[in-house]
């Protein structure tokens, strides 16, 4: 634990350091790996929620992974501060002085304070899950959804001007949801004391099934109705995801998706070492997909150096998580 905790800071000081001399670069990989990092935790949360309204053999499959997930809510304003402090380098509207209501939205006071906002939401909203109360846990998935729209609008695409899509929170819902099961599954596969029993595992094995038939059904939606309307400011957002490297990690990510889809479509989906690679590729496909999401509308023209910037700041912030909830599994053993 100290050796992790060690590395961690390690890394987070040369990050640091790096942003002196590359304020773009590391904001660009910091941002990235905020958006991953908090893609699990806000997809426990809502796994966390969703538990007490339905019934079914899934909620003990998942109620572990998603409370310990879910716990680290507390880390969301941390993994975002450096983003703050890069806005400049990041945000086309920052220095703007737009009239009406957008100037107002796309102001950097106001942009602190919504994520400030949301973060003091997502903690309310884990003392809901943590109450297995259906009356509380429906009004805080609508909350949830809210939330994460809003919060998908502000972090990821404000990021190019003039950009606008009614999916776009939607995109950010089935990858949360995607991590959050991915991430209680091996939660239950890797750090339980006894194998999981066969029907479980055909149970986690449909839900990660669904979730990525999800997520492929919101992104072909997305890029359906961009392409049928096909203005300029709109498909702008894809053609920089079609060309050069960004076409290449575009091809990684769809490929990956659907290979994922397919060995848990297949007889041997329900193993569990299928389970568990399955449940990891997602995870690392998550961290890819908050890369795609974001740099190309940084650095259109593709940038090695942000881009292993971001690379490097996915592992940092991976091993903060990781050292997180690891301390918190063993101390959860104790007590128990």
């Amino acid at each position: 634990m100290r050796r992790l905790a060690g590395t961690f800071a390690i890394g987070a000081v040369g990050v640091l350091l790096l942003g002196v001399w590359r304020p773009a670069w590391v904001g660009a990989g910091v941002l990235a790996a905020a958006v991953n990092g908090s893609n699990i935790v806000w997809g426990c949360l809502l796994l966390a929620l969703l538990t007490p309204l339905i019934s079914g053999r899934w909620q003990m499959l998942l109620a572990p992974g998603s409370r310990l997930g879910s716990g680290a809510v507390l880390l969301i304003v941390p993994m975002l501060v450096p983003v703050l402090l890069a806005m400049n380098w990041l945000y086309p509207w920052f220095h703007l002085d737009t009239p009406g209501f957008r100037g107002l939205w796309l102001s950097p006071w106001f942009f602190v304070l919504r994520t400030l906002l949301y973060a003091g939401l997502a903690l309310a909203l884990l003392g809901w899950s943590q109450r297995p109360d259906a009356e509380r846990s429906g009004p805080g998935l609508i909350l949830y959804g809210l939330v994460v729209s809003l919060a998908a609008v502000d972090w990821l695409m404000s990021l190019q001007s003039e950009f606008v899509s009614s999916l776009f929170g939607v995109l950010l819902i089935a990858r949360q949801l995607l991590d959050g099961l991915a991430f209680a599954g091996l939660c239950v596969l890797c750090w339980n004391l006894v194998p999981l029993p066969a029907p479980q595992r055909q149970v986690l094995r449909g839900l990660l099934i669904s979730a990525l038939a999800f997520w492929a059904y919101v992104h072909f939606m997305q890029y359906l109705i961009i392409w049928s309307v096909n203005l300029q400011d709109e498909t702008q957002w894809y053609r920089v995801r079609q060309a050069g490297v960004w076409g290449a990690l575009s091809g990684l990510l769809m490929a990956g998706q659907v290979m994922c889809l397919l060995a848990l479509a297949s007889p041997w989906g329900a193993r569990s070492k299928v389970l568990i690679w399955g449940c990891s590729a997602i995870l690392l496909l998550g961290s890819v997909e908050s890369i795609w999401m974001s740099l190309p509308s940084i650095f259109p023209d593709v940038e090695i150096g942000a881009g292993l910037m971001a690379v490097l700041c996915q592992g940092i912030y991976g091993l903060g998580l990781w050292a997180w909830w690891r301390w918190q599994w063993q101390r959860r053993r104790h007590e128990v």
